[in-house]
C-alpha cells in the first residue's frame, strides 16, 4: 500500500512512483483475475494447485528474508508443512463426512512438523542457533501457511464459498487500492513512520472506505455474485461490517509484512511479480483478511 503523498516530490520522482503502482496494479489484477477464474471456471483441481505454489512459494521468500536478517531455517521442511497443510484442507473440506477431520488433521500436521523441526536438529554436530532455527521455521508455517489456508476453507466453508472468496479478493485488493489513491492525494501525516515510511492515515483511512465500497459492490454486483451472496445470508450491513473488518485487516497484514522487511533490510520479498515484487508481498494482507472472514462466515452468517 504505497500512500506517500506526493507534495513537494520531483516530477521525475512521482513518475517514477506512478509508473510502479501502474505495474503492480496490472499484476495484482491479471493474478487475482488467474484466482477468480479458477475458483468459478476452472476444474476445481486447479486451485488446489495455484493455492499450492502462491503460497508455498510466499513461505519460501518469507525464510530468505530472514536468512537476509542472519537467522538460519528449513526451508524445505517448512514448505512440505505448508503443501501438507493445504492438501488436508483441501481433501477433508472437499467431502462433507469428513469436513471434522480437517482441524484434526491441522493438529497432526503441526505436531509431525514441529516434532521434524527438533529431529532435524539431532543429527548436527554442533549448532549454536538451533533454538532461533525452529522458532523462525515453526514461525513461518503459521504465519504464511496456516494463516493463507484459510482461503481454501472459506471455498469450501459453505455452498456460496467461492463468492466469498470473491469477496475477500475485492475487499482486500480494494484497499490497497484505495490507500495509494487517497494518500497521494491528500496524505498528510505519517502513520508509522518507522516501519513503513510512506503509509500516511489519510490513506489508510481511504483504504478502509474503499474495502466498504468493495464489500457492497460485492453484494450487488455482479447478479451472479450477488445471488450467491444473498443465498448466503448477506445483507447490507453485513457487507458494511466486513468491509470496515477486512479493511482494517488488510492494514494490519500489510503493516506486519513491512514490518519483517523492514527488521532484514529488504525492500520486495522478491522480484518474481513485476511492478509488486514477490507472492509475499501478494498475499500479505490476505494472510490477514482470510481467517478474519472465515471465523465470520462461520460464527455471524451461518
Amino acid at each position: 500500500m504505497n500512500d506517500l503523498p506526493t507534495t513537494n516530490a520531483p516530477p521525475s520522482d512521482n513518475l517514477v512512483k506512478r509508473s510502479g503502482f501502474r505495474w503492480r496494479l496490472i499484476s495484482s489484477i491479471v493474478l487475482w483475475g488467474i484466482m477468480l477464474a479458477v475458483v468459478f471456471w476452472l476444474p476445481p483441481t486447479a486451485l488446489y494447485l495455484f493455492m499450492n505454489v502462491v503460497i508455498a512459494r510466499a513461505l519460501w521468500e518469507f525464510y530468505k528474508i530472514c536468512e537476509v536478517k542472519g537467522l538460519p531455517t528449513y526451508k524445505v521442511w517448512g514448505v512440505i508443512g505448508c503443501v501438507a497443510l493445504i492438501s488436508g484442507s483441501w481433501f477433508f473440506f472437499g467431502s462433507d463426512e469428513v469436513v471434522k477431520l480437517s482441524y484434526d488433521f491441522d493438529i497432526v500436521i503441526l505436531l509431525i512438523f514441529a516434532l521434524g523441526v527438533f529431529i532435524r536438529q539431532f543429527p548436527q554436530k554442533l549448532n549454536p542457533r538451533g533454538i532461533e532455527t525452529m522458532s523462525v521455521t515453526l514461525f513461518g508455517l503459521m504465519y504464511v501457511g496456516w494463516l493463507g489456508n484459510f482461503i481454501t476453507r472459506i471455498n469450501f466453508t459453505s455452498p456460496q464459498g467461492r463468492y466469498f472468496v470473491m469477496l475477500l479478493v475485492v475487499a482486500t485488493k480494494f484497499t490497497d487500492i484505495g490507500a495509494y489513491l487517497t494518500g497521494t492525494t491528500i496524505g498528510r501525516h505519517k502513520m508509522i513512520p518507522r516501519i513503513s515510511p510512506k503509509k500516511t492515515w489519510e490513506g489508510t483511512v481511504g483504504g478502509i472506505l474503499f474495502a466498504v465500497g468493495g464489500s457492497i459492490m460485492c453484494l450487488y454486483w455482479p447478479p451472479t455474485l450477488s445471488a450467491g451472496m444473498v443465498a448466503s445470508g448477506m445483507t447490507l450491513t453485513h457487507a458494511v461490517v466486513l468491509g470496515l473488518l477486512l479493511g482494517v485487516a488488510a492494514v494490519i497484514g500489510d503493516l506486519a509484512e513491512s514490518l519483517i522487511k523492514r527488521e532484514a533490510g529488504v525492500k520486495d520479498s522478491s522480484h518474481w511479480l513485476p511492478g509488486h515484487g514477490g507472492a509475499l508481498d501478494l498475499v500479505d494482507s490476505l494472510l490477514f483478511t482470510a481467517p478474519l472472514l472465515y471465523v465470520y462466515i462461520r460464527i455471524v452468517l451461518r
